[in-house]
């Protein structure tokens, strides 16, 4: 809409209207692949006179005359000189978006015609697409989705573990206003940036989002995790990520491209990612557009101790498989700990027993009851990865005298940045667009699907301890109006900073929110907090996302909303159960983006959670006060 009104208004001042009479515009067709949207139509016929290729193509003599103006909707009509020629009044040229490249500029301008663009109104939904690119690569989202929703999953590989995006080093190939307002957005992930642009910006605007200008593009590509491309394609720029760029990047590096696609030879690409000399790419421009439907890029799946004493036995569910301890934390834990999987405690319990002093839970694994407490008489701690200890019953621990320790702060940043990858993803479809994209059956784009508008849009966030004032944070860069609900309110200088608004009911929060994201904790009061009274409450174009825990949304009635289009979408990372049935109606609705409990999961922090639990478990062993310790 932004776009449209921006065009027009570019339109209606370059135009001499006749008293009583609407200035004749030409556009390509009215709906079909590239026309425009029947929903701008009304809004068009208010200021203009429409005409159609076919039409003018019908009856040029007349109406070639009488255009004054071209509306260019997804590169369409072609401007050549053959059509220039035919319209001898012809005023102005206003063409959608920002990129100029399907346009002979000094073709246009001997013809004495002006043209003009709508770059601010796509600058903010450009950077959110770059933003909702990045998140979703790094954390492998279509990957992901596809494995939740597949009829085969009985459970998901313990190991899939995505690139952690805050601390990580962002470039910025482009730094124009696209580019910027992405460095806006990156900087509220605690990401480094990188920049390279023809130009240097002012040293006031690099420190406004702490970027740091690289003259040679060569030393950005070196030093990034992910390199950005949000340049114009101009003969300079045509190829510019090519075989030697690509590899200078990091062999973990993921490229986004933003920009158009001959901004990077896609051959050289599709080698890079098949050999992995880098680690993925995402890609929302190709050349041409849609790919051809053969083999090259869519089917390319790169997206994506103690010394001198008896080490402490600690108990594990199992190694590798599917809950197990992974393989690469092994070394640590053995240089620490001797090490007891379940299966070896269950065949030799009257020996190991008496042994064990600590367990060590991953995964929610293994089962803690009444039985196992029983026949660990020296159990001193349990130590359980991630924040959730809904799992745990604290007070039957408590009762045996054991004591409970988790890892909270780790996991903020990482399920914060999952909480906004689903968010974007949601609201920009980028799950559908992907399938559509890549599907063999894809003949053309149309020129009707929409996402919806993140920057501006209206934030409610349920639960605001660590991981939903990190998801303000994050949104605050995204300029959205953040709502939020807590057991208690923040101090002011707090919701100053992220610029939230306290709502003591909830209700008022869903009534008034675009996105309602749970981040609460599992508790008698908060399951199914979102029922079919709450559904009935959110806007019908509302979207909801879910990083807490399934139990907090009654999913029967989140189907019946999602289905009689209630609400508009769901994007949720945990479900009850999980998996899911595969025959749970969830997992066919269109509408839904479903992840498998990967909020944490990226390499780095699973790393850290196994250095806090260590850390726990041998403050216990030595009665030292314990680090995240969880009371009763």
């Amino acid at each position: 809409m932004a776009a449209k009104i921006s065009a027009t208004k570019h339109l209606k001042i370059n135009l001499i209207m006749e008293e009583g009479e609407l200035p004749w515009l030409l556009v390509n067709e009215i709906g079909g692949m590239r026309g425009i949207l029947h929903s701008h139509v009304p809004f068009l016929k208010k200021h203009f006179h429409l005409i159609t290729m076919k039409e003018f193509l019908e009856n040029r003599k007349d109406i070639g005359k009488k255009v004054q103006a071209i509306y260019l909707w997804w590169h369409k009509p072609v401007i050549n000189k053959e059509l220039l020629q035919s319209l001898p009044n012809l005023k102005v040229i206003a063409n959608s978006g920002v990129g100029m490249d399907h346009l002979d500029l000094k073709l246009v301008a001997s013809f004495g015609v002006k043209m003009a663009n709508a770059p601010r109104a796509v600058s903010s939904s450009t950077a959110d697409t770059g933003m909702a690119l990045l998140l979703a690569s790094a954390r492998r989202l279509v990957e992901v989705h596809n494995i939740s929703i597949s009829p085969s999953m009985e459970y998901c590989e313990a190991d899939i573990l995505g690139v952690k995006v805050a601390g990580a080093t962002l470039g910025i190939v482009g730094m124009g206003r696209i580019g910027y307002k992405i460095a806006l957005r990156a900087k509220a992930f605690e990401m480094n940036i990188l920049y390279h642009n023809r130009t240097r910006r002012k040293v006031q605007e690099e420190q406004a989002v702490g970027a740091t200008y690289c003259k040679k593009i060569d030393s950005l590509l070196q030093q990034a995790d992910f390199v950005m491309l949000v340049v114009s394609l101009t003969p300079q720029t045509h190829k510019l990520i090519g075989k030697r760029e690509l590899e200078l990047m990091k062999p973990t590096a993921t490229l986004i491209n933003i920009s158009r696609g001959a901004v990077v030879d896609q051959e050289a690409l599709l080698a890079a990612l098949q050999s992995g000399v880098i680690g993925a790419a995402a890609l929302d421009v190709t050349s041409p557009e849609p790919l051809p439907r053969l083999p090259s890029l869519l089917v390319s799946r790169e997206g994506w101790g103690m010394e001198g004493q008896e080490l402490p036995y600690v108990l594990v569910d199992s190694i590798g498989e599917r809950f197990g301890v992974y393989e690469d934390h092994l070394g640590f834990l053995k240089k620490r700990f001797h090490l007891i999987t379940m299966k070896e405690y269950l065949e030799n319990k009257t020996f190991l027993s008496k042994k064990i002093s600590a367990i060590y839970v991953w995964y929610h694994r293994p089962v803690i009851n009444d039985e196992l407490l029983q026949s660990l008489p020296n159990l001193k701690i349990v130590a359980s990865a991630g924040v959730g200890i809904d799992h745990l019953d604290l007070k039957l621990l408590s009762s045996y005298g054991v004591k409970v320790s988790n890892t909270p702060f780790v996991v903020s940043t990482d399920t914060a940045d999952m909480g906004m990858a689903l968010l974007l993803a949601s609201a920009r479809r980028l799950v559908e667009g992907h399938e559509m994209a890549v599907s063999p059956d894809t003949e053309y784009f149309p020129a009707d699907w929409l996402g919806v508008e993140v920057s501006g849009a209206t934030l409610g966030i349920l639960g605001m301890g660590t991981i939903g004032y990190k998801v303000a944070e994050r949104a605050k860069a995204f300029e959205m109006k953040i709502l939020y609900h807590n057991r208690n309110q923040r101090k002011k200088e707090e919701e100053s900073a992220v610029g939230a608004v306290y709502c003591k009911k909830i209700d008022d929060l869903l009534q008034q929110s675009d996105f309602v994201l749970l981040a609460v904790t599992l508790t008698p009061q908060t399951h199914k907090l979102i029922g079919k009274r709450e559904l009935e409450l959110m806007k019908p174009t509302a979207i909801l996302i879910n990083i807490s825990r399934g139990l907090v949304v009654d999913q029967d009635a989140l189907v019946e909303a999602l289905q009689n289009k209630v609400i508009k979408a769901a994007a949720l990372d945990v479900t009850y159960p999980e998996p899911l049935p595969r025959d749970h109606p969830l997992l066919k609705l269109k509408n839904v983006i479903i992840t498998p409990h990967i909020g944490s999961a990226t390499k780095k922090t699973r790393w850290v959670m196994v250095e806090e639990m260590t850390e726990s478990i041998e403050a216990a062993l030595a009665g030292l006060p314990i680090p995240r310790e969880v009371l009763p």
